[in-house]
């Protein structure tokens, strides 16, 4: 049985991508108009790549292209992305197969990110872990849990941003909303790094 089998019908993603640059997740604007093309598919597979760790498991997404195709793929949280060479599977009627995972699930996603020696420190991983932080903070996660994510969220942004300065540059202020007056020491290390790069 590949692989691809064991991973639910639903939610399947449709991505769609215009020429004009704009993409977008499910109908959500994820770049605007003028974008560069592999950038704005980079992004909504980023997003995409959010709403695995939300599940805490690879999930289904269709991607229609500017040529008028269909791909369907399959995407981790890791980021792996994966091109089937079939059309995805008809979704089952059991609605509890779409409900998306509770904040603890989330958590261990964002854990096994971090713990992945080949991605904790990339640009990527930043982006996931400070998208993880912001959806544990508004869902009203436990305190600790929220922490966690928070404090490994600039940990890895920490590391990765010389390697990326224009992502770590578009993180920072959400970075600095979910650090608050509760961290201190990362928020001035935040507000140093981008004063000292713009």
């Amino acid at each position: 049985m590949a692989i691809t089998e064991t991973i639910p019908a639903v939610p399947v993603y449709t991505i769609t991508i215009a020429s004009s640059g704009a993409a977008m997740v499910d109908g959500v604007d994820v770049t605007a108009p003028g974008t560069d093309h592999q950038a704005a598919r980079l992004a909504v597979l980023a997003e995409v790549r959010i709403k695995a760790a939300m599940y805490g498991r690879p999930v289904r997404a269709t991607v229609k292209d500017v040529d008028g195709t269909s791909l369907p793929l399959v995407v981790d949280v890791d980021g792996t992305t994966t091109a089937l060479a079939h059309p995805h599977p008809v979704p089952a009627t059991d609605a509890r197969a779409a409900a998306p995972a509770d904040p603890r699930t989330l958590t261990v996603a964002a854990w096994r990110a971090v713990s992945d020696s080949e991605s904790a420190r990339t640009p990527e991983t930043a982006e996931l872990l400070t998208a993880a932080a912001e959806q544990l903070a508004e869902a009203g996660a436990d305190r600790t849990e929220t922490l966690r994510a928070i404090r490994n969220a600039h940990t890895v942004w920490h590391h990765s941003r010389d390697e990326d300065p224009e992502t770590a540059r578009e993180l920072a202020p959400r970075l600095l909303d979910l650090l608050q007056d509760s961290h201190p020491r990362r928020t001035a290390d935040v507000i140093a790094w981008v004063t000292s790069h713009t």
